[in-house]
């Protein structure tokens, strides 16, 4: 897969005209993470500095409260992202980035770089108000050879400090034969109609349908559909109840439903983002969705 703002900014580097603040911002799974990396390791090729991560971290406060924690979660997960930067599956919902871990990230800069330094922040849309902040001093003033990359979901999700200092670059949708190529590139076969649909323009987002096995998962989400429609609540509900009702799987079936039901978008989409946020169970929400069919086909 190849994206062209990669040689944009390796001919802006080239003629030392690289911005220092870079955000990549667009769709999970499109590639943000792939371009914040290759160009990390270019900027890096002749340094002996090691390439930086940030990345949000979920579970309790305690798991990001001192700088084993930190390092160990983050080097967990920035492997997983050279691995497959695409995969959608690596960071909840509840996954933040803390004023510790900004704190702990900002010692890196007591020491003067040996060449130039990299530092990707992913998912910055994650960092609270405070841990935003915390970094400003140092986004106004970026020490000499230091680069700092951010991924976004949005621009607009920043600080507006934030997007200010950055030249900011949108990754696009991806069109289904290049999902079918990044699928096949980390040995994922041949996606399915259904599955190309689901994912909307996102390679991680078809990945984490193929390993959460959306497929089957759709034939449960029409026959609910169909019996929701119908104002037979107690039937929608009961033919769900053998459906795993993780988070991950609840989603899935909330988005799965948006598609067989659009004309109930923004009922599904609140329901799902009220889940998310942990002001549903999983299972509510979908018994929740289920009267709100029958309600209005009533």
């Amino acid at each position: 897969m190849q994206y062209p703002v990669l040689n944009t900014l390796k001919t802006a580097y080239e003629q030392g005209r690289l911005p220092q603040m870079l955000l990549f911002d667009g769709q999970a799974g499109t590639g943000k993470k792939l371009v914040a990396t290759e160009l990390a390791k270019m900027l890096c090729e002749h340094s002996t500095e090691p390439v930086i991560w940030l990345t949000p971290i979920d579970g309790k406060a305690e798991d990001r409260d001192t700088p084993a924690k930190i390092d160990f979660k983050v080097a967990e997960l920035s492997q997983k992202f050279i691995q497959n930067p695409y995969h959608t599956g690596y960071i909840t919902e509840s996954a933040i980035i803390s004023v510790g871990m900004v704190e702990h990230l900002l010692k890196n800069f007591e020491l003067k770089a040996a060449g130039n330094r990299a530092v990707i922040i992913t998912n910055a849309e994650s960092m609270n108000e405070n841990a935003a902040n915390k970094l400003l001093k140092t986004f106004e003033d970026v020490p000499p050879n230091t680069y700092f990359i951010l991924t976004a979901s949005s621009r607009h999700s920043l600080l507006p400090t934030i997007r200010s200092r950055s030249t900011c670059f949108s990754i696009p949708f991806l069109k289904n034969n290049e999902i079918s190529e990044v699928l096949k590139s980390y040995g994922y076969g041949a996606p399915t109609e259904d599955i190309l649909e689901f994912a909307a323009g996102s390679a991680g987002k078809a990945m984490l349908a193929i390993d959460s096995n959306y497929s089957a998962l759709k034939e449960k989400i029409s026959i609910y559909a169909d019996y929701a429609l119908k104002g037979n609540v107690s039937e929608a509900i009961l033919h769900v109840q053998e459906i795993e009702k993780d988070a991950n799987t609840a989603a899935f079936f909330l988005e799965g439903l948006a598609l067989q039901c659009p004309a109930h978008i923004h009922s599904i989409n609140f329901l799902l983002q009220a889940m998310l946020a942990k002001k549903f169970t999983a299972e509510h929400a979908i018994q929740n969705m289920a009267l709100r069919l029958a309600q209005k086909a009533i």
